[in-house]
């Protein structure tokens, strides 16, 4: 054979060099294009959060300085009425220790007002979780706010406290014209949130002594719905001499209480009753205060014990029933 020619020679050559141009330099071409473009994505990310970030920034600055506003237009507002309602508060409403104390030395029932029996009394679209409205209950609710058929001597009512926070500032103002003329400054009312968290923040174990006081050594009836997370909670209960549970339906109770109110009044007259059951519960206590018996609307007291000295739930946030 022939020996190669140069020009074969620098053929070949051309082809190897053209071979390195194969495949694979062309993928590592497309990878470094690839990377590029996402280098330039991500710097574009980059820079879009940054003006993101500067965006919220701005509009929780504007946030907080329409807040500042809204709470300044909401104290004009609410400033004529909050001063009536502090005018009949400091003239005829006990405070938080004075309503205990009054419970247990004069051995008089309790009959509890807040926003959902208030709403209740005066809103037909209004509606609670475990308590649809109905006219008959909302009748029954004014009866017993303006003490219409009841004794003084043995049922005092007691009005909520003073909050001025945007929930019962919203509350005041919306129902307040309507309360109003409702409520006999002739009388002595207690505090509703004395089986509230507030309650105990404010008077801490000194109040759980006051409630402890009412029952030492009693008989105790707790009349509850059915199922619910009504818990007996020793560091309030454990020094009641005998304590029974008279259940009620969970839901609409007020449709019980037919069934329920003879029940509970063939009961030994000397026993204190305990009552949670919602609005129904302001009733059953004025009902069974007009019966002779001693009776106290004390609502969610285990929660808000439970809240204020172990970190409970707030009560409103729990169920209705126990799972």
């Amino acid at each position: 054979m022939s020996e190669p020619t140069k020009a074969t020679v620098w053929h070949k050559v051309r082809r190897r060099i053209a071979g390195g141009r194969g495949p694979e330099s062309r993928l590592v071409k497309v990878l470094k294009e690839q990377q590029a473009e996402a280098k330039k994505q991500a710097a574009e990310v980059r820079k879009h959060e940054k003006s993101t970030t500067a965006l919220l920034t701005d509009i929780r600055w504007e946030m907080r300085e329409q807040r500042k506003y809204l709470e300044g237009f909401r104290a004009l507002a609410a400033r004529d009425t909050f001063a009536e309602i502090r005018e009949f508060t400091e003239a005829c409403q006990l405070g938080f220790e004075d309503t205990v104390r009054k419970v247990a030395q004069e051995r008089i029932s309790l009959a509890r007002f807040g926003d959902g029996e208030l709403k209740t009394m005066l809103r037909p679209e209004f509606n609670l979780r475990f308590q649809p409205w109905s006219a008959a209950l909302a009748g029954d609710l004014r009866q017993v706010l303006r003490m219409d058929g009841y004794d003084r001597d043995k049922l005092m009512v007691a009005f909520p406290y003073t909050f001025r926070n945007v929930h019962w500032t919203g509350v005041w103002l919306d129902i307040w014209p309507e309360v109003k003329p409702l409520l006999d400054t002739t009388l002595t009312w207690g505090m509703a949130h004395v089986s509230r968290p507030q309650y105990f923040i404010h008077l801490g174990r000194q109040g759980v002594q006051l409630w402890r006081d009412v029952w030492d050594a009693k008989e105790i009836v707790i009349v509850t719905g059915e199922g619910s997370r009504f818990v007996l909670e020793p560091a309030l209960f454990d020094n009641a001499k005998s304590i029974e549970f008279v259940y009620s339906k969970p839901v609409n109770a007020y449709a019980d209480l037919p069934r329920l109110m003879p029940l509970l009044e063939a009961q030994d007259p000397d026993k204190l009753f305990l009552i949670a059951l919602g609005p129904t519960g302001t009733l059953v206590a004025a009902k069974l205060a007009q019966a002779g018996r001693w009776a106290i609307d004390v609502g969610h007291i285990s929660e808000s014990y439970a809240n204020v000295f172990e970190g409970g739930q707030w009560p409103e946030a729990m169920g209705v029933v126990k799972k």
